[in-house]
């Protein structure tokens, strides 16, 4: 840009600035010539000086270098000119400035050049950044195509076949990938465990997590342990694995199938809840905080059990903080009220209802949506 200039307006000292992506503060600079902005600056431009006042006001300034900051270290010149560079965007993408030893002012003509010499790199700065912009685009993409084949991979094909119970479950992913999980383990002495779990973030990383989670899970869960030190040590696991601020909701239980009875942890998950056949709702939240949170946190285990007719839902909070055109979320009532309303059909149509109505509800798919139903027969 420098060399180009000189081609075309003869200067004593020039300086060429870029401005950032996102903000108003010089990230690119290059001064030609002695007296030039302090080497190091985070910032070159003078706040209140003619670079600032030429891509504030995206307009040509040309002025007496003496009158502009004479303090700066630049007041042995004696005339200045700054012309913004402007994209086609007519957004300010940075400043060309130009200054003389001698009182000579820059011409019409001189400003004229530099103007069209600005808006040619205003367009080079433009098709540069337009070109990162779809680097990164298409590894976000990629990212996101190994993201959905490792959730893929995790989440169940088949539902188990267990005497006295129609179970079914879905899983809707959003167009980013989240943290979604649920599974199913078979223990022994007719025994299963469920799984449904929500990491935090979305994209490779929260992928990943889930399939650490995964199996540090089967591997605590191969051991007998008590369904509260399933949790404890679980939390150890991720509190050790993973950056500050990365947590997971987890809802873990063990379904003893002759009895029906279910012995669980709800760590920060949402509530899954029982519809009993009477008409009751009972939420099962006993437990503690989320994974990962704290070192070494307690946990609490509840117990319930479905007779005929009672229907167990968990679910993600993709389906309850779905919103609206409005930003209404859908919300726990709302699910209380579709499944109340379906709770005579078979699990998997229950889920059909339920998914249909958190769609029909909803403004896009902003979240992936889990759901699994277990219904006492």
């Amino acid at each position: 840009m420098l060399d180009a200039v000189a081609e075309l307006v003869p200067y004593d000292a020039a300086g060429v600035y870029v401005l950032g992506r996102s903000s108003n503060q010089v990230r690119h600079w290059r001064w030609r010539g002695e007296s030039g902005p302090a080497a190091g600056r985070r910032d070159p431009v003078e706040k209140r000086g003619i670079v600032a006042n030429a891509m504030t006001t995206a307009r040509p300034v040309l002025t007496s270098c003496r009158d502009d900051a004479p303090d700066d270290g630049r007041g042995a010149f004696e005339s200045c000119l700054v012309v913004p560079s402007i994209g086609l965007s007519h957004a300010v993408m940075g400043a060309i400035e130009l200054r003389l030893l001698t009182p000579r002012v820059f011409d019409d003509r001189a400003v004229e050049l530099i103007e069209t010499l600005g808006t040619v790199v205003a367009g080079t700065i433009e098709r540069a950044r337009l070109k990162e912009e779809v680097r990164e685009k298409r590894r976000i993409d990629s990212e996101l195509l190994v993201a959905r084949q490792v959730m893929t991979d995790l989440i169940p094909r088949d539902i188990p076949t267990l005497d006295g119970l129609d179970i079914a479950g879905v899983n809707e992913a959003s167009f980013e990938v989240g943290g979604d999980y649920y599974k199913f383990i078979r223990l022994p002495d007719e025994r299963w465990g469920i799984i449904i779990a929500d990491v935090v973030g979305k994209g490779i990383g929260a992928a990943l997590l889930v399939s650490a989670i995964r199996a540090s899970l089967y591997a605590l869960v191969g051991r007998e342990l008590a369904v509260r030190a399933v949790m404890r040590r679980d939390n150890r696991f991720f509190y050790d694995s993973v950056e500050e601020a990365r947590y997971v909701t987890l809802f873990y239980a063990v379904l003893d199938v002759p009895s029906r009875r279910v012995i669980y942890v709800n760590a920060g998950h949402q509530p899954p809840m029982v519809l009993r056949d009477s008409g009751e709702v009972e939420e099962l939240s006993s437990g503690g905080v989320p994974l990962g949170m704290f070192s070494a946190p307690r946990y609490f285990e509840g117990i319930t059990s479905l007779d005929q007719g009672d229907v167990m839902v968990l679910y993600t909070d993709g389906i309850v903080e779905s919103s609206d055109a409005h930003d209404e979320y859908y919300g726990r009532d709302r699910l209380t009220n579709i499944l109340a309303r379906a709770r005579g059909e078979s699990a998997e149509e229950i889920c059909h209802q339920v998914m249909d109505d958190v769609r029909s509800f909803s403004f896009g798919n902003q979240d992936d949506r889990t759901l699994l139903v277990l219904k006492a027969v």
